[in-house]
């Protein structure tokens, strides 16, 4: 199941501008002031229902009951694997109890829409403002299919940037809603500048605010803030450093559509730089080379992107000369991430390769992945092979503006290894199949709710 949902950091943000309120006066108010919303979703997003969407409402007791029998579902053997690959790779200690942490109801939604029920739930009381930015989801879904988008095999950075484009899409119009409905205004007059800052300091809050590590707020640290600034620029031309739009009012709501179609964004870099990425470097491995098959099988691989890079990174921020790690994820040029489990040990490692605008960028990366790691150099003579702190083997080198580092892997095959990593045999391609679902869809489905 994949789910979209409001959270009140966000909905802090729109007090900023004043609520609009219910309507309805019969007896059982609810049903009109669902149709009346359910109407003016489909105005300020420009289109029309072709079904109803149900609206139920939950209590947060409720939430955190599915929330622990949906983590209790959780196969334990995808646990282990999740924790093995992406937790050795850096995210998390591998034996997080991430069972736990996927039962956790995190108190950040006010209510969410399901591709699977098509239906809205609502936890208790809510502001007409979030049942229309869950309507638009329902449009959404209707008209783009929004489960089918979000079901193929993306990486996990395609992933987190179609989710930012169904949050900012959402955002855009629950906000033209509230211009028009508080301010009898549209768009064209909004404050683009202060409600960009707003939306990204919220998602920085998240962050700061979360107990778990980082990773585990991926989504809506990132989607909304970013995903509004950038379905705000794609609409009218408006950002965070040019807040006034270039696009003439009305503005042209099929720019937003082909989002879901043909202009779907590939990276979260796409998404932070307004579609101003460099192109996507060529760099890792999706399999294992020929001449390790025989030790060496591949469990998946995945492409983390500027904003996961940077969550991968971030427990580092204020170490000795890594400088801030915000600006050093920016310099992102590509990556990938292979997962491969030793046949004679049965020992999982990971490979990731990555590539960066310069080769001081890159010096900066390799640093951190020491330090990440905790790993020192075993001989002075190697100074790429290593120990990390949990005892594991490590292999960390830089060839000009581009890393390789691997974890877990006989140090006899290390070598070999990493030299296939460095090479650039792989074509861009953003729906590149993967075998399973990413870390992102992973972590999109801890939230609470119906599955």
């Amino acid at each position: 199941m994949r789910r979209s949902f409001r959270q009140p950091a966000l909905v802090l943000l729109m007090s900023s501008l004043p609520l609009a309120a219910g309507c309805g006066d019969g007896d059982d108010p609810e049903p009109s002031r669902f149709a009346w919303l359910a109407m003016r979703a489909e105005q300020v997003r420009e289109l029309s229902f072709e079904r109803e969407v149900p609206v139920r409402t939950i209590s947060r007791a409720e939430v955190d009951a599915e929330a622990e029998q949906a983590a209790d579902a959780i196969d334990e053997e995808a646990l282990a694997t999740l924790a093995a690959t992406y937790g050795r790779l850096g995210f998390f200690p591998p034996d997080t109890d991430l069972q736990a942490a996927f039962g956790q109801s995190m108190d950040v939604f006010a209510a969410w829409y399901s591709t699977d029920t098509k239906a809205i739930s609502l936890i208790g009381e809510v502001e007409d403002n979030v049942l229309v930015h869950e309507y638009v989801h329902g449009l959404q879904d209707q008209h783009f299919d929004l489960g089918e988008l979000l079901d193929a095999p993306l990486t996990s950075d395609a992933h987190l940037a179609l989710r930012a484009a169904i949050e900012g899409d959402a955002m855009l119009a629950e906000v033209r809603f509230l211009m028009q409905e508080t301010n009898d205004a549209d768009l064209d007059q909004l404050n683009w500048a202060g409600i960009i800052d707003a939306a990204q300091a919220a998602g920085e809050q998240i962050l700061e605010a979360n107990e778990l590590p980082a990773l585990f707020v991926d989504y809506p640290s990132f989607a909304y803030g970013f995903g509004f600034e950038y379905c705000a620029h794609n609409l009218s031309g408006a950002s965070a450093a040019s807040p006034t739009p270039d696009r003439a009012f009305p503005f042209d709501w099929s720019r937003q559509d082909a989002l879901f179609s043909d202009r779907i964004p590939a990276t979260t870099q796409q998404i932070l730089t307004l579609d101003g990425q460099d192109p996507v470097v060529r760099v890792g491995l999706e399999e294992v080379p020929a001449e390790l098959a025989d030790r060496l099988e591949a469990l998946d691989w995945d492409s983390l992107g500027e904003w996961l890079s940077y969550l991968l990174l971030r427990p580092l921020d204020g170490a000795l000369e890594l400088g801030g790690l915000r600006a050093l994820a920016a310099t992102w040029d590509g990556d990938r991430a292979l997962f491969v489990r030793d046949r004679k040990t049965g020992a999982t490692g990971t490979a990731w390769a990555s590539a960066w605008d310069d080769a001081a960028a890159a010096a900066s990366v390799e640093a951190a992945m020491w330090q990440l790691y905790g790993g020192a150099a075993l001989d002075e003579g190697e100074p790429r092979l290593g120990q990390a702190e949990d005892g594991e083997p490590v292999w960390i080198e830089r060839r000009e503006e581009r890393v390789v580092a691997l974890k877990n892997i006989d140090e006899a095959l290390l070598p070999a290894l990493a030299e296939a990593a460095f090479a650039s045999g792989i074509k861009p391609m953003r729906l590149t199949l993967r075998k399973g679902p990413s870390l992102s869809a992973w972590l999109s489905r801890r939230l609470p709710g119906p599955r």
